[in-house]
C-alpha cells in the first residue's frame, strides 16, 4: 500500500530539498550537493510516476463512482451492475431515473472522498456532480450532491445505499427531490 493518496506532498517536499541542496552547490561548488540535489529532483518523477502505478481501494471505488456515472449519463443498463443484489430497491430507483432524466456530455464529478470503515470491508463515497440536465420538458444545469455506501461482496464493491445531500447545506434530501 502506497502511503499518500495524493503525490504532492512528497513531491513538494523532494523538490524544495533539491532547490535547498542546489543552493548549497551554488555556494560552495562541492559536487555532492549537486549529486543530492539531482537525485533529489529524479526523485520527483519517480514519486508521480510510482503513485500512478499503485491504485488504492480508494482510489478504485472513486473510479467505480465515475463509471457508474458515465454510465447513468449514457443510460447504459451496466449502470444497474454497480448496486448490490441485496438491494434492489436502489436498482429500481436508478432504472427509473435513467429513463427520467437525460445528463448531457458536461457531467463534472469533483470533491470525491472515501471513507472506509468495518476493517475495510465497507466503505462511502461522497462526490459532487454538476451537469446540465433534461427532466420533464425542463432543462438547466444542476448541482448534485451524494454519499454512496458500498459493501464488499464476494471481492466486488457494490452499492448498498445511496443518501442524496443538499449541494450547499448537505442537509439529507430524498433521493428524486427537486429543489
Amino acid at each position: 500500500m502506497w502511503f499518500t493518496e495524493n503525490p504532492w506532498p512528497p513531491i513538494v517536499i523532494a523538490g524544495l530539498c533539491a532547490l535547498v541542496s542546489f543552493a548549497f552547490w551554488n555556494r560552495d561548488r562541492r559536487n555532492l550537493y549537486f549529486a543530492v540535489g539531482f537525485l533529489l529532483l529524479a526523485a520527483t518523477g519517480a514519486i508521480y510516476a510510482v503513485e500512478r502505478a499503485i491504485v488504492t481501494e480508494g482510489e478504485r471505488l472513486q473510479g467505480d463512482v465515475a463509471l457508474m456515472c458515465d454510465q447513468f449519463r449514457r443510460r447504459d443498463p451496466r449502470t444497474l451492475d454497480h448496486f448490490s443484489d441485496t438491494s434492489p430497491e436502489w436498482k429500481e430507483i436508478c432504472r427509473t431515473a435513467m429513463g427520467m432524466v437525460e445528463v448531457r456530455d458536461d457531467l463534472r464529478l469533483t470533491d470525491l472522498h472515501t471513507t472506509f470503515t468495518n476493517e475495510k470491508s465497507s466503505a462511502t463515497v461522497h462526490f459532487r456532480a454538476n451537469a446540465t440536465i433534461s427532466a420533464m420538458g425542463m432543462t438547466a444545469h444542476h448541482p448534485f450532491r451524494c454519499l454512496l455506501t458500498y459493501q464488499k461482496e464476494g471481492g466486488q464493491w457494490k452499492i448498498v445505499n445511496v443518501e442524496r445531500l443538499d449541494p450547499i447545506k448537505g442537509d439529507k434530501m430524498e433521493v428524486m427531490e427537486h429543489r
